[in-house]
């Protein structure tokens, strides 16, 4: 399965997805009126299939509601699909990651837009729409045993 295949709104066959579960995704915002400092390229480990919409409506606790949207182009730019998977940084704990084009995303709501590189979501925050794609959170896989020489 390609890392194209995975990036649909279905759910791939689990069985499958587990078998391949070593790919990665290259990803980087180029300074601009979005995100001036723009992000260096980063290879992130996809742990979980990528659920992939135009938008995503972020319910906050304090009643608030926003809309994340995956940004790109040069100023003024235009949204473009939105992208959430599982990643984790080395052996921390996995986090839920929504990235957008090559001007990152954009935070929508009362006030003005917020441009941002990504946005990590809070477990939650992650709609059930995306959890049925991604799933639950990958367990933390355990350490290498430290061998002395």
């Amino acid at each position: 399965m390609t890392l194209a295949e995975k990036t649909s709104n279905t759910n791939p066959d689990k069985e499958h997805y587990q078998a391949n579960m070593h790919q990665y995704l290259e990803y980087e915002v180029r300074p601009g009126s979005n995100v001036p400092q723009g992000l260096p390229r980063q290879r992130l480990p996809v742990l979980s299939p990528i659920w992939r919409g135009p938008a995503l409506t972020l319910e906050y606790p304090d009643g608030e509601v926003h809309t994340l949207v995956g940004w790109s182009g040069s100023a003024p730019g235009a949204s473009c699909d939105l992208k959430i998977f599982w990643t984790r940084e080395l052996t921390g704990p996995a986090m839920a990651l929504a990235i957008g084009g090559d001007a990152g995303v954009r935070h929508l709501g009362p006030g003005p837009p917020q441009g941002l590189p990504f946005m990590a979501l809070a477990d939650s925050m992650i709609p059930a729409e995306v959890l049925d794609v991604i799933g639950p959170a990958p367990k933390c896989e355990p350490a290498p045993p430290l061998r002395l020489i």
